[in-house]
């Protein structure tokens, strides 16, 4: 019996084919080496001993992660009893913090992929999640567990859902306050969300079957915010007090001044995906160029809202954080990754469709060229990972040295888990 190849199903198939590549290239990249390729610092030790005080100590939190610095107030706890379970099955070892990082990454490549193959095309979502895929800043972003990666996908999911209610689909808003609340367990630009919902509200559907969801969004929201609801009103009101103090120290109004001093912050994912240095400025106008393709060329429907919320995703971080005194990171920004990688992604199809093999040629020249140079980037660079604390900490154990309790040290949760295991 003599196998005949089916072309036919592999040009139909071609382009979960090129997706199920992306992927496996996607899983490597997080996944390879991975205690020599990811952090373990001090929000990674935070984190493991909050998952050892749920696993040995059975106790559960009410607050999560300082929100900023030594500020005193905190963040939702739901984070921590996600990364429970990998710890618990791990056995308390750390090597539960790369997992972890790893899966949400694959997580997000999903969300990224769906959302803007609903928006838009299987096209357009094949070179977003492609970008995402080889990007330094999205292996490096990836390779690190913290709170701060679920802000990529949940502000995706959170965009998506305003664009799908805003376009008509009121059963969207289970899905928003189901985002917004979880949002609140993650960081504290979670305050950036119920703006852009409040400047949305006046495209949102008036009819009855929209008020209906609303009322169903409240034990949604009891569920994600009542905990941090009572974490800060016990034990005096700590954190509340904390909170409004560190607003009142680092709030200073809207300058104008200020706002055009943050124009760079403002599209700095921008310049993160793009990576080279004479691109750096590209992000200014990529907003422009993106409206001015989609709205004459882009032949979707609900135009208008689509790059009105584009725009206010972007606008709102930068208003919001230009009111604000304090040291500013580019992971601030964070929640217009997945609306800049959709862009370009968009773009690209764009001209890589303008039916020049010549054009086509050079798009894929480039992004194979972009590719390498990213990838080889991160691999060149190896940081001190989870290797040189286990050696350190085992050498001390075998020299019957103690290492002392530090709070955020790696060394100090290694000795307990070594040392817990030898009891």
């Amino acid at each position: 019996m003599r196998f005949k190849f089916n072309f036919k199903i592999l040009k139909e198939k071609r382009w979960l084919i090129i997706l199920l590549l992306i992927l496996a290239l996607h899983v490597f990249l997080r996944f390879f080496q991975t205690e020599v390729y990811s952090l373990f610092g001090w929000d990674q030790v935070d984190n493991a001993w909050a998952a050892k005080n749920i696993i040995v100590e059975h106790r559960l939190p009410l607050y999560g992660m300082q929100a900023k610095g030594s500020t005193g107030f905190y963040i939702g706890p739901y984070y921590y009893f996600l990364i429970a379970p990998f710890y618990f099955f791990s056995g308390l070892d750390p090597i539960a913090s790369s997992i972890f990082a790893g899966m949400v990454s694959v997580f997000t490549f999903f969300v990224i992929y769906f959302i803007s193959k609903s928006i838009f095309s299987q096209r357009v979502a094949i070179f977003s999640v492609f970008i995402y895929t080889v990007s330094l800043f999205g292996i490096s972003f990836d390779r690190v567990q913290w709170p701060v990666n679920f802000i990529i996908p949940v502000s995706a999911i959170i965009f998506y859902s305003i664009y799908k209610i805003i376009t008509g689909n009121e059963k969207y808003i289970l899905l928003l306050a189901g985002g917004v609340g979880f949002m609140f367990h993650i960081h504290f630009t979670a305050v950036f969300f119920p703006i852009m919902i409040l400047l949305s509200l006046p495209f949102f559907p008036r009819n009855k079957s929209t008020l209906k969801y609303f009322l169903y969004t409240i034990p949604i929201l009891l569920f994600f915010l009542g905990p941090i609801v009572v974490a800060y009103t016990t034990k005096g009101g700590s954190s509340g007090k904390n909170m409004l103090a560190y607003i009142s120290t680092y709030y200073h109004g809207f300058h104008l001044r200020r706002m055009l001093q943050l124009t760079s912050d403002a599209f700095i994912e921008f310049e993160g995906i793009l990576y080279f240095k004479f691109l750096k400025y590209v992000g200014w106008v990529m907003i422009p160029i993106f409206s001015v393709v989609y709205f004459f060329k882009g032949g979707q429907k609900s135009k208008f809202k689509l790059l009105y919320l584009t725009i206010i995703w972007f606008l709102v971080p930068w208003v919001v954080l230009s009111v604000y005194k304090g040291e500013i990171s580019n992971y601030y920004f964070s929640a217009t990754v997945p609306v800049a990688l959709v862009i370009l992604g968009y773009l690209i199809d764009r001209i890589f469709f303008l039916n020049k093999i010549v054009i086509s040629a050079v798009v894929v020249l480039s992004l194979l060229f972009y590719s390498y140079i990213n990838i080889q980037k991160y691999f060149s660079d190896k940081p001190k990972s989870l290797v040189n604390s286990r050696q350190y900490v085992k050498e001390q154990i075998q020299r019957e040295i103690i290492v002392e309790f530090q709070e955020g040290v790696p060394e100090s949760y290694l000795y307990y888990i070594y040392t817990r295991k030898e009891k």
